[in-house]
């Protein structure tokens, strides 16, 4: 699918090479010589920019993406005004100090560890220039991973990784499945030709791409030098998903000719890469755990080469060499293909390794050795049971569970949002409504999308308005699709009482109920959605007689649709405890929370925060009844899961904790 150009071209942040130059020096475009510099620079880094003025390069390099490199020349004064100010940003990765007096600038220029040189001549600066580059091309792309952390004493940091670990390997995997646009070719090009317009090599080999790239060239193309390679693994590396569409017809025909490619025996392959200690220490701390790496991954079969290459690059201080030591058996993973890609490049000499992008290793260990620290992981097989189950129950939630079916950009759209990427999912719904017939049935749904997008992103008016879109095309359309229309006006309903309009919004879960009895549904699941809407509601209007009837209808239909999700009965029952708590009715109240609390412990990780809620409630159950001793155990409790999940000024953190000291009171 084609996108916008305004929502793809680059911008100061966003650029496909992996690094940049940037050359800052009072007199940069005066003399003929900084003139004649300039023009070589540029001959060997494309994204070669000069300033002038000091406050204007640090405007520059600010917003720059973490993940960039920038290699920054500046001249003695600017330097002692500039460098400290940006020393400590993670995107500028070396400084060269280009100058006439280099005594003069060495005592200032100790201080800061990624000060490279000190440099008076100018084919001095050049030399160095292009050795810094050749050795960062192989060695400052780094490989770029997330972690699956198996520990049950997971804290909100951890859960957040772990959840960027499953969605950026789905995202893989969806993309392979997304249906192709025929104008994606068109518009990958385009692109390239803007991004690369100053630069005639790269414009000849994009013009050789758009005329000769085939499918079963793919592997071919992807192994040059060229802007391809850069372009797609920054891509990956980022997660840009609006480039990854429009690349999405290479990365399919990659994984194919890796499949039909594939190594056929046990390999043990090595990989060079800087690391930061605290990266390090990470590592040593997880062994055994899961590393999805986000980009393909290109390894060599010889160790001494690998690690010539790491010796042979320019070191900051504060990094460190680390080898990457890979065994993978294509025997048990089929899933996640490798090959030798030096049979699809004479320029190649010897055996090197390419895996396809969303790899899974398992860590097995990091050790030391002299300088080297060696890190060993293997490629996990297709029927690892914690990756199955991981990535079944992700699939579920996100409304995805065949991995094979291929996908419109619409359900992209949906899982997107489902992911949490709202104004990207938004993007994609307002490009499909410029190409969907106005007369099109699939107008509903994709209106429908707009407004839970809007309605995640709290804009809850503009949700509002799409739901209404939806719900006039579909009432005219589809006027027999009752569930549809029952889970329309069951998302109108919500969009009310988001906006504290409990009067519409219980009208709209009238209607929705009634949607699903002429569906003869009133055992669907989304009723009790609804039922625990229409609870909620009364609760806040202080109405807990008809609070409770509702939830317990809820939980007549959560008990007889167990099978399909546990967790949504533990809610009522928390919630049906939380109104008998209110009527004074403590046994009942107690017994809720404990069911809830049972099913919650079977099925989520001991250190859920949904778990702290129901310790709470009991707690505050047994404070009620002057049980000080218990109460004060599950408040604890609740304490402990807090503290370890949410940041130290939560109102949940701070209100346990005044809840036990004013229990401790009651105990002196």
């Amino acid at each position: 699918m084609a996108f916008l150009h305004s929502k793809i071209h680059p911008s100061t942040d966003a650029y496909y090479e992996t690094f940049s130059l940037c050359w800052l020096d009072g007199d940069v475009d005066i003399t003929d010589d900084n003139k004649k510099t300039q023009i070589m620079l540029h001959s060997i880094v494309k994204h070669f920019k000069p300033f002038n003025d000091a406050y204007e390069f640090k405007k520059y390099i600010e917003p720059l993406n973490q993940n960039h490199r920038l290699i920054l020349i500046v001249s003695g004064r600017l330097g002692r005004e500039i460098v400290p100010k940006i020393h400590q940003l993670p995107q500028l990765s070396s400084i060269y100090v280009y100058c006439m007096e280099k005594q003069l600038n060495e005592e200032w220029a100790k201080q800061f560890r990624k000060i490279k040189d000190i440099i008076i001549h100018q084919d001095h600066l050049i030399t160095r220039i292009k050795s810094d580059k050749r050795c960062r091309v192989k060695n400052e792309e780094r490989i770029s991973f997330n972690m699956y952390i198996t520990t049950d004493n997971l804290n909100q940091s951890t859960i957040a990784l772990n959840e960027n670990f499953v969605d950026s390997h789905l995202l893989i995997n969806y993309l392979l499945r997304l249906e192709l646009d025929p104008k994606d070719p068109r518009q990958l090009i385009d692109l390239c030709k803007t991004e690369y317009k100053s630069n005639k090599s790269q414009l000849t080999m994009i013009r050789e791409f758009k005329n000769e790239y085939a499918p079963d060239k793919a592997l071919f193309w992807y192994i040059r030098e060229s802007f391809l390679y850069r372009m797609l693994n920054k891509a990956l590396r980022e997660q840009n998903i609006n480039q990854l569409l429009l690349f999405r017809f290479v990365i399919r025909d990659i994984h194919k000719q890796l499949k039909e490619n594939q190594y056929i025996s046990p390999i043990r392959v090595y990989r060079g890469q800087f690391m930061t200690f605290s990266e390090i220490e990470y590592l040593q701390t997880s062994k055994n755990e899961y590393v999805s790496i986000n980009t393909f991954l290109q390894a060599s079969i010889n160790q001494d080469k690998a690690l010539e290459l790491l010796k042979s690059s320019q070191i900051s201080n504060y990094e460190h060499q680390a080898l990457f030591i890979i065994d993978a058996d294509p025997s048990i993973s089929r899933k996640d293909p490798f090959v030798d890609i030096s049979r699809f490049n004479s320029f190649i000499e010897e055996t090197e390794i390419l895996f396809m992008a969303g790899c899974i290793f398992r860590l097995i260990k990091v050790e030391k050795e002299g300088n080297i620290w060696k890190i060993h992981m293997e490629l996990c097989g297709d029927n690892e049971p914690g990756l199955k189950r991981i990535f079944a129950y992700r699939r579920k939630i996100q409304g995805n569970e065949n991995e094979d079916n291929e996908i419109t950009l619409q359900t992209f759209g949906n899982v997107l949002q489902r992911m949490g990427k709202f104004d990207l999912a938004e993007t994609i719904y307002h490009r499909l409504l410029d190409e969907v017939p106005s007369n099109d049935s699939s107008l509903a749904d994709l209106y429908c999308s707009l407004g839970n997008a809007n309605r995640e992103k709290k804009n809850y008016d503009s949700s509002l308005e799409w739901y209404q879109k939806s719900l006039e095309l579909r009432l005219r359309t589809q006027p027999s699709d009752f569930i549809s229309l029952g889970n329309l006006y069951g998302s109108i309903g919500e969009a009310y009482s988001y906006n504290e309009n409990n009067q519409k919004s219980l009208e709209s879960y009238q209607k929705a109920i009634e949607q699903y009895q002429k569906a003869n549904a009133e055992d669907h699941p989304h009723m009790a959605n609804l039922y625990n809407n229409i609870a909620s509601i009364y609760k806040r209007e202080n109405k807990y007689p008809q609070s409770l009837k509702y939830y317990e209808k809820a939980l007549i239909i959560d008990d007889l649709n167990s099978s399909s999700n546990h967790l949504n009965a533990a809610k009522s029952h928390n919630n049906i405890g939380i109104i008998h708590c209110y009527f004074g009715q403590l046994d009942l109240a107690m017994k809720h929370y404990q069911l809830s609390l049972s099913i919650k412990r079977e099925i989520l990780p001991p250190k859920h925060i949904s778990i702290a809620h129901v310790y709470k409630n009991i707690g505050l159950v047994y404070e009620i009844q002057c049980d000080f001793e218990q109460s004060l155990t599950y408040y604890r409790k609740a304490a402990s899961i807090y503290h370890e999940i949410l940041p130290s000024k939560h109102p949940d953190v701070i209100q346990i904790d005044n809840t036990i000291q004013n229990v401790l009171a009651k105990l002196t």
